[in-house]
Parts: structure tokens; C-alpha cells; sequence
């Protein structure tokens, strides 16, 4: 099993285009000098295990940047662009990196970031360094390569840390469905901090030879002329996104597309069933970032018959239900694997089989069906939304007493949150939107927001869901 530099190194010598990016154009060669250049640029400032975070769109530099770090025995983490500044000091505080590299349009971001973040970092431009020697190393097969940050059970962000040999194997896994060759073209439509951003197709795709491109900023209408132009084969994207791109799809050539795969939030049967009506064999995948993320599939032969199903698993992943060993049934998912990880960044290791915290059915065939979370988590266009944190923003407004956050399915995004707030008279909907836009990412902003005069709870205190949600889809109490 090659390390991540490795892989790239031998696909190298074999040349070829390795990613696109607008009008940017890097070979498999220069791919390969630029990661050289970043690994000899951090081995001279900084001590192997250390974290580099980023701060910045999906783009080129930030994949030689993996590369270098894989190559010098540093941690890459990508720090989600959508946060706020309030936010990203909080994973600062955690990750604790040596260096922060940004682009320009983040810059700012960064700073305001730092501000108020208690650990102190350089700031730097994510560009090239100078040219360097090549690179040899045998790094740590079980080391931290890219810690990738996800939402904890309390709603705290909680970092994941990907070894070499978790994205190799997951890649692997994938690959078993997949089946990349030099002459696919990967459409890469999910952001470079999400963990989908690099073990879902990319790091694939550019270990298999093939041609990557980066969209930096979904527009359902742009995509659809890229997989024209390039003649893309493969993508992955959320629910939310094939929705706004079947709403634009009139007339578009779509025939180059072997392999659709959604993942994020579950896949609606009628969404599933009108881009097969375009030709577009369109399936389900289930994972999480914890798994590296790849762990059930649609076999790519029973695309048409898996509307609703998120398959079974990758080839060298093993699942099971809780209380249901074999047969039919229904539990909690557990999943284990050369894929899975070690244990949070800074927790426990974690040994054994991993719980999902998600609901799933198994039928007869041996196929798996997601039911819902554990827990209160939910899922916007793709992104993970804890309720606790958004409660923490809302309850820290002078003027509100009370607050509970729900979800309630939308046709665009999949879900999105009503909040319920006890506050005084003069507190109006608008003004406690706009008190968490300024506080939390665009995503994680209650739709809508019901005022009450209480909320109702239970024996023990906690709020009582269920009945917040009936009213929610009432849309009153």
C-alpha cells in the first residue's frame, strides 16, 4: 500500500493532465515539483507531526500542499471558509498549527480569526514556494496526513485525523465501484475541508492517472457546462446540488457521465428517478468522516433498482446492525476497517467496531437503508448542523430567554432549522436571524424562527422535540 507521495511520484513519470482549475492547467509532472517544493519548504521551518492549516477555496495549491505535507510528516487541516471568525478560532484553539496559509480573498478572514483565537500563528499566502530537490521519505504509514473537522455530539467541531493508510484504503474501497482509469475526468464539486473533498474521488482520481476538476464555487449552471466541456465521467455531490442542477438540466449534454454518486443527506427516490430519465445512472453512497468516509455503495449494475437503498459496502468494509447480527432488521450502523480512524484529534483512541450514531435498516438482499440520526443532528445542502450550537448563538442575545432548534425537510436543501425563542415583546424573527448570520455560517441560520411563550419539555428538563417539529411543519404552535 504506497503512501500519498509515493502515489504521486509514480504517476509522475507516466505525465499527463492532473487537475483543472478555470483557466489553470497543472500536469501530473508539476503536480509532483510543486509537492516537492512544499515538503522542502516545511521540513525547513517546521517539526514533522505539526498541524499547516489553510484557509481558502478548493484549488490546486492546497492539493501540492497535501502532497508536501504527506511527504514531510506534517498534518494538513483545511479549515472550513464558510465559518465565521468566532467560529474558526475555536478549531484554531483546537488544531493548534504552526502556520496559516490563505488566499487572498481570506485573508481578512484569517485575521479577524486569530483575533480572537487564543492561539497565536503565522499568517502566509497559500502560493508556491521556490523550486526544491526532490523529496525521498518513508513516512508513518498510521501518522496524520489531513485532520478534517466534524460536528460533535454536543455541537462542538471535532477533528478527525486521516492517517496515509486511511486514505489509501478508502480510496481502495472506492475504487472497487469506481474503477478510474487515465482516461476519466472527475468533476470535484465538494470543498477541500469536508472530508468528501479529498477521499471521495480526488485522491482517487489522481492516484489512478485520471483528470481532476475543481469547481471553487458551486453554480448549478456552470457545472453543467464543465461536464460538457470536459467531457466529465465521474462526480459526487449532495442531494442539494443535483436538485439545482436538474432545475437548470434543460437541453444540457450530459452523456459523459458514467458515475453519479450523492452523498451528505439522503437521496429523495423521485430525484434518483429523474436524472436516470436523463441518462445519468445516479445512486446513493453512505459514509461519515470518521470512516475516511467511504462505507456503503450502490453496485453500479443495480443503479436503477436502488432508489431510497444506500447499497451495501465498499469492498474491505464490514458493517452490522446493533442487536440484528445477520438477516433482516433494524439498529444503529456500526462499521469497521483499514479505513477507519484511530480516535478523534486530542480523545481516546478508538479501538473495535465504530457507531455511526445513524439508524439503518437491512433487508433481505443484504442492503442497507439510512432511517435517521441518533441523535439531533441534521444535514443542510450537505453540511452537518448541530442544534446545540445554534441554541448556544441564539441564548447568548440579551433579549432571549429560551431557544430549541429543529429540522424540517425542504425540497432545495434537504432540511433546514426553525427555531423556537421565549424573549421579550420587542424581539422580532428578523432581528434574531440577523443576530446568528453575524455569528454562525449562512447554513447554519435558522430558516425561520417562531416566537413562544414557553417551550415545552420534559420530566427531565430537555426539550420536547417531537412536538416542536409537528408545530414547525404547522408553522405555529
Amino acid at each position: 500500500m504506497a503512501d500519498l507521495g509515493t502515489q504521486l511520484r509514480r504517476r509522475a513519470g507516466h505525465g499527463g493532465t492532473a487537475v483543472r482549475c478555470g483557466e489553470q492547467v497543472v500536469g501530473y509532472r508539476e503536480l509532483d515539483a510543486r509537492a516537492d517544493a512544499w515538503a522542502a519548504f516545511l521540513r525547513a521551518r517546521l517539526a514533522p507531526g505539526q498541524r499547516v492549516a489553510t484557509l481558502c477555496r478548493a484549488g490546486i495549491e492546497q492539493i501540492a500542499l497535501l502532497y508536501g505535507c504527506a511527504r514531510a510528516g506534517m498534518v494538513l487541516a483545511p479549515l472550513p471558509h464558510r465559518l465565521r471568525p468566532a467560529e474558526l478560532a475555536v478549531l484554531l484553539d483546537d488544531a493548534t498549527p504552526a502556520m496559516l496559509l490563505t488566499d487572498p480573498a481570506h485573508r481578512q478572514a484569517a485575521s479577524a480569526a486569530l483575533a480572537q483565537a487564543t492561539h497565536r500563528t503565522p499568517v502566509a499566502p497559500l502560493t508556491t514556494p521556490p523550486a526544491a530537490p526532490r523529496v525521498d521519505a518513508e513516512p508513518d504509514p498510521d501518522a496524520p496526513v489531513l485532520l478534517c473537522y466534524t460536528s460533535g455530539s454536543a455541537g462542538r467541531p471535532r477533528g478527525v485525523p486521516l492517517s496515509g493508510r486511511m486514505c489509501t484504503a478508502t480510496d481502495d474501497a472506492l475504487d472497487g465501484v469506481a474503477r478510474l482509469t487515465p482516461d476519466d475526468v472527475v468533476l470535484q464539486l465538494l470543498p477541500q475541508y469536508h472530508v468528501g473533498g479529498w477521499t471521495v474521488l480526488p485522491l482517487l482520481a489522481l492516484a489512478r492517472g485520471a483528470t481532476l476538476v475543481l469547481v471553487p464555487e458551486f453554480d448549478a449552471t456552470r457545472v453543467l457546462g464543465l461536464i460538457a466541456a470536459h467531457r466529465a465521467s465521474v462526480t459526487m455531490a449532495v442531494p442539494a446540488m443535483y436538485r439545482m442542477m436538474l432545475a437548470a438540466a434543460a437541453g444540457a449534454e450530459l452523456s459523459s457521465l458514467r458515475l453519479a454518486i450523492s452523498g451528505g443527506a439522503a437521496l429523495p427516490a423521485e430525484l434518483a428517478r429523474s436524472w436516470w430519465a436523463l441518462g445519468v445512472p445516479l445512486c446513493q453512497g453512505y459514509g461519515l468522516t470518521e470512516a475516511g468516509p467511504n462505507v456503503l455503495c450502490v453496485p453500479p449494475a443495480e443503479v436503477h433498482s436502488s432508489a431510497g437503498f444506500v447499497g451495501v459496502p465498499y469492498p474491505g468494509v464490514e458493517v452490522t446492525l446493533t442487536g440484528v447480527p445477520d438477516g433482516p432488521g433494524r439498529g444503529e450502523l456500526l462499521v469497521r476497517g483499514a479505513g477507519v480512524f484511530a480516535g478523534y484529534w486530542r480523545g481516546p483512541r478508538h479501538r473495535g467496531w465504530l457507531h455511526t450514531g445513524d439508524l439503518a435498516e437491512r433487508d433481505r438482499r443484504g442492503w442497507y437503508r439510512i432511517v435517521g440520526r441518533l441523535d439531533d443532528r441534521y444535514v443542510a445542502g450537505g453540511e452537518n448542523v448541530h442544534p446545540a450550537e445554534v441554541e448556544r448563538v441564539l441564548l447568548a442575545h440579551p433579549a432571549v430567554r429560551d431557544a430549541a432548534v429543529v429540522d424540517v425537510p425542504d425540497e432545495r436543501w434537504g432540511a433546514v432549522g426553525v427555531a423556537f425563542v421565549v424573549a421579550s415583546d420587542e424581539l422580532k424573527p428578523a432581528a434574531v436571524r440577523d443576530w446568528c448570520r453575524h455569528r454562525i455560517a449562512g447554513f447554519k441560520v435558522p430558516a425561520r424562527v417562531l416566537m413562544v411563550p414557553e417551550l415545552p419539555r420534559t420530566g427531565i428538563g430537555k426539550p420536547c422535540r417531537n412536538l416542536l417539529r409537528d408545530w414547525a411543519m404547522r408553522g405555529q404552535p
